[in-house]
């Protein structure tokens, strides 16, 4: 199942850094949602076509963490933000 982008927003993937990869020694509850408030890097699955912002599938993009929405649809869950919440592109 895949996600079409519609008002201007992009369905995203959540760029994993080696902080995050790295194992905790503390478990916890699934249910616990870790607050986000720094500056992320993600992945451009899809954008919507009325979209003005420049940006092409497989960009990496840096956006405001809080900023960005999960949505579930059965087992499956889509990341997406408003157009206007991209701070910029990241070019090699």
């Amino acid at each position: 199942m895949k996600l079409e982008a519609r008002n201007k927003r992009l369905v995203l993937e959540r760029v994993k850094n080696e902080e995050e990869q790295t194992q905790s020694a503390f478990v916890l509850p699934d249910k616990l949602k870790k607050i986000r408030t720094d500056n992320e890097v993600f992945r451009v699955l899809d954008y919507s076509d009325d979209c003005t912002v420049s940006v092409h599938i497989g960009a990496l993009v840096l956006i405001e963490g809080d900023m960005v929405e999960e949505s579930r649809v059965g087992d499956l869950n889509f990341l997406t933000c408003k157009e206007n919440f991209v701070i910029g592109l990241i070019k090699e």
